[in-house]
């Protein structure tokens, strides 16, 4: 959609102690930088079932998986939850921790949309 991008972790690129670094692709599947502090609005967060699979049956990891939304400037704090995703382990992100701001939610339950995602080099939240 029109002023959203999306957002996936670049498996080529982290920082000097090992942070991850993503990349931010446009609508036009262009990359126009690469940031490890970013927060989306009214996100999607998506996993290709085929790529899902390559990477299973190849054992080697791909660019399959991104969260799409609207650049934001607010911070979200409140309510938000770890989030994490494994091709190895889950077909989908998934709650990896819920903190106590998160009542409710579960380990391991799948997670399609947020209303914010918000990352850091070395974890992923979400605004469920």
């Amino acid at each position: 959609m029109k002023g959203e991008v999306q957002i996936y972790r670049n498996l080529h690129r982290n920082l000097e102690d090992g942070g991850a670094v993503y990349s931010i692709r446009n609508n036009d599947g262009i990359v126009e930088g690469h940031e490890s502090f970013i927060t989306l609005e009214d996100c999607k967060l998506r996993v290709s079932d085929k790529g899902n699979e390559r990477v299973r049956d190849e054992m080697r990891k791909n660019v399959h998986a991104y969260i799409q939304g609207k650049p934001a400037q607010k911070i979200y704090k409140f309510g938000a939850v770890e989030i994490t995703y494994n091709p190895y382990k889950y077909k989908s992100f998934v709650i990896k921790k819920p903190t106590w701001f998160g009542l409710g939610w579960t380990r391991n339950e799948p997670v399609r949309e947020a209303q914010a995602v918000f990352t850091t080099p070395y974890k992923v939240f979400a605004v469920i």
